[in-house]
């Protein structure tokens, strides 16, 4: 079972809010995964973008993996059809200067 809680808060400068969450149980599916590099480590910084299979634009989401390669999106309509595309760069960046 999932389960989720949501609010608002519009902080005031150099304000500190502190907020207590109680979870409630939620339907909706949700979408956890691992990305994995060709050689089988974790893959750190692979975007991962996610899609309604039956109106591929704009995407539902996009996310980078974290340190262990981790990834999660949520929460999801049900029933749905989703596309899940990663891509992670392998050669070099070149910086504008």
């Amino acid at each position: 079972m999932n389960f989720s809680h949501s609010f608002y808060v519009k902080p005031a400068a150099h304000e500190v809010v502190e907020a207590t969450v109680a979870l409630s149980a939620d339907q909706r599916p949700a979408l956890v995964g691992t990305v994995h590099s060709a050689d089988g480590k974790a893959a750190a910084g692979a975007l991962v973008t996610i899609y309604c299979a039956d109106a591929p634009e704009p995407p539902v989401g996009a996310l980078y993996t974290d340190e262990q390669g981790q990834f999660a999106f949520g929460p999801l309509e049900p029933g749905r059809l989703y596309h899940v595309k990663v891509f992670q760069r392998s050669d070099g960046v070149r910086i504008l200067e």
